[in-house]
């Protein structure tokens, strides 16, 4: 009897076995599921594997589980491997593919299909899986799991597993999608076979297999084009924005990306936001008085431009910035810019006059080596003096408005402000979109100690933050985590909070809600002048829910507390970073209270300007 009659589903599982493994052994070492039948032979397959150290987890929905699987492998660098049952079911993983590739994250779906007879004939749960996911996967293959076991055949299943991960890594890191067919019984036949297909798949499995990712240069002639440009700079400024968390082994180093090396060789101030992972560091790391700018952009909007000479050279890190204060002096300026990138053209304004791709730690380093230190008395020294002085007279004034917090209703900045504080040393701060990752430019305080902080900046969405914080958090060895994210955000990702009971043991995981009644970064747009915004259509924008926050914590068995004040919310925030699991704080304020912090902001501004 042939091997299809006596065991096709023994077969197949080995098949999927391999599949699975091999992807184990190029470097894959987590996977999570989602239930489904036509993907047994690949979560049977994940689960041997897991006796092997892949850890696998579980997560109902493949909407939440594609961004969970998003935050473990934004976190560690390597990619985490998704299964699914086919149908619309690998669907619900577009937003997190992608995300992955425009944040620059290694993802890989799996996903399980109908064999090819049963295509365009009305089987149930068979649509077009072929390229689902289009140009924004770096890699599309297909496994037959039922095809055959020839010597040939496996290797080519073990070869498509290490390109799979070759691929979710290089040019640049984003997802790959593996289409595996399977074909009824679905389930390995007790007893089925000899044997021998398992030990040719075990013997496969003991060969080593690497698919090493080539090192990415700078272009050395590059690199004395942007030094040159540094050299002849008066009034230099780095902007750096958003950056990846970096990986586990370079994450002890407290200038993770060298750019506080690089201001005092330089003698440019460094404006570093949030996401950049070199705002929130150790005193001596960040050169202390020596170049720090942080919230200049704000600073610089609060006085109206007034204070400062224009800078006459940006060097850009990173994304572009995210704080409307700091694009505004950069339109502004109109001057040179030197933009360093991890891979993307990051100059949406078409301004570079450098432009340097490629390991942005590598190209940093390399400029730095063609710059000599400034000197003792530099041409740059008064720019410099100027900025810090008004960076300092900002933070200043916030700090003025959080000691007066008591007397008043909290604001989004409060919450921005305390998340920040409260976020212990070498934790992980998750800042959401639309407003709350821009307030952390204005309102947050000088904190002087290593914040790692991760973002979802690809795509500036508001899904998957919950799911891909409890991701992250779980996997990146942080102590504990803050997530700070608005209403709207939220409501968009109730399915991250359903994982909570299945992370109940993780570290302490605070999520902090800005509840504003929704959809506040519209007040700062062009529509909120108009006519249609603030009558009842104003609500397609604005979004007001009437949502009982709480309500639906409990449902999902998530210790949750409404506060009002800032002196509550800083408790509360350190409360639940003292216990394990997911806790949900929900900061109600009103929606107009930030618009008026900031024109007392401003106003204190005006006034420290005029005082000089």
């Amino acid at each position: 009897m042939g091997l299809a009659e006596a065991g096709a589903g023994a077969a197949q599982f080995q098949r999927a076995r391999l599949l699975v493994g091999a992807l184990t052994q190029a470097g894959v070492r987590r996977a999570v599921t989602s239930p489904g039948s036509r993907s047994t032979p690949l979560v049977l397959a994940a689960l041997d594997a897991a006796a092997a150290g892949l850890d696998v987890a579980s997560i109902i929905d493949e909407r939440a589980a594609g961004f969970f699987a998003l935050g473990q492998a934004r976190a560690t660098g390597v990619p985490t491997v998704l299964i699914c049952t086919s149908g619309t079911a690998p669907a619900h993983y577009l937003p997190a593919m992608m995300e992955a590739r425009e944040a620059g994250v290694p993802l890989i779906a799996l996903t399980a299909d109908r064999p090819i007879e049963l295509m365009d004939c009305a089987a149930p749960q068979t649509t077009d899986q072929t390229k689902l996911f289009g140009s924004f996967v770096n890699h599309f293959a297909e496994v037959d799991l039922a095809g055959p076991v020839d010597p040939l055949s496996l290797r080519a299943i073990r070869r498509t597993a290490a390109q799979a991960v070759f691929r979710s890594r290089w040019p640049r890191p984003a997802a790959v999608h593996l289409n595996a067919r399977a074909r009824k019984p679905l389930e390995p036949e007790v007893g089925a076979g000899d044997g021998s297909l398992a030990a040719a798949v075990d013997a496969l499995l003991r060969e080593p297999i690497e698919a090493a990712v080539p090192a990415s240069r700078p272009d050395p002639a590059a690199l004395a084009q942007a030094a040159a440009l540094c050299r002849q700079a008066k009034r230099g400024l780095i902007v750096a924005g958003a950056l990846p968390l970096p990986p586990p082994a370079r994450g002890a180093a407290a200038d993770a990306y060298g750019l506080a090396e690089l201001a005092r060789r330089t003698g440019f101030p460094l404006l570093a936001e949030a996401t950049s992972q070199s705002r929130f560091v150790e005193g001596s790391a960040a050169g202390e008085a020596s170049c720090r700018a942080d919230c200049l952009g704000a600073a610089w909007a609060a006085d109206g431009g007034n204070a400062l000479p224009v800078p006459d050279l940006i060097l850009q890190v990173g994304a572009p910035p995210v704080s409307a204060g700091t694009q505004r002096l950069l339109e502004a300026c109109g001057a040179p810019r030197v933009v360093v990138s991890d891979g993307p053209w990051t100059d949406p304004a078409g301004l570079a006059s450098v432009f340097l791709p490629g390991d942005v730690v590598a190209t940093v380093a390399g400029l730095r080596s063609r710059l000599e230190a400034v000197p003792g008395e530099s041409a740059g020294d008064g720019w410099r003096r100027d900025v810090l002085a008004l960076t300092s007279r900002f933070r200043e004034g916030a700090a003025s408005d959080g000691a007066e917090s008591g007397d008043r209703g909290l604001h989004d900045g409060d919450a921005a402000r305390a998340a920040v504080e409260a976020t212990p040393t070498g934790g992980l701060l998750m800042l959401g979109n639309s407003l709350p990752v821009r307030l952390v430019e204005d309102w947050a305080g000088k904190v002087e100690r290593r914040v790692w902080v991760a973002s979802q900046r690809g795509l500036s969405g508001v899904d998957g933050l919950v799911a891909g914080f409890l991701g992250s958090l779980s996997t990146g060895g942080f102590p504990a985590g803050v997530l700070l994210l608005g209403d709207v955000s939220l409501l968009h990702d109730l399915d991250g909070l359903a994982i909570a009971p299945e992370y109940a043991d993780g570290p302490p995981a605070a999520v902090v809600v800005i509840d504003n009644q929704g959809g506040r970064i519209f007040d700062r747009l062009p529509i909120a002048k108009a006519d249609v915004f603030r009558g009842p259509a104003g609500r397609h924008w604005s979004t007001p829910h009437g949502v009982d926050f709480g309500g639906l914590a409990r449902a999902f068995g998530v210790p949750c507390v409404r506060v009002e004040d800032a002196t509550a919310l800083a408790r509360e925030i350190g409360a639940a970073l003292g216990r394990r699991g997911v806790s949900l704080i929900v900061a109600t304020v009103d929606p107009g209270a930030l618009d008026a912090a900031e024109e007392s902001l401003r106003r204190a501004m005006r006034a420290a300007v005029s005082a000089r």
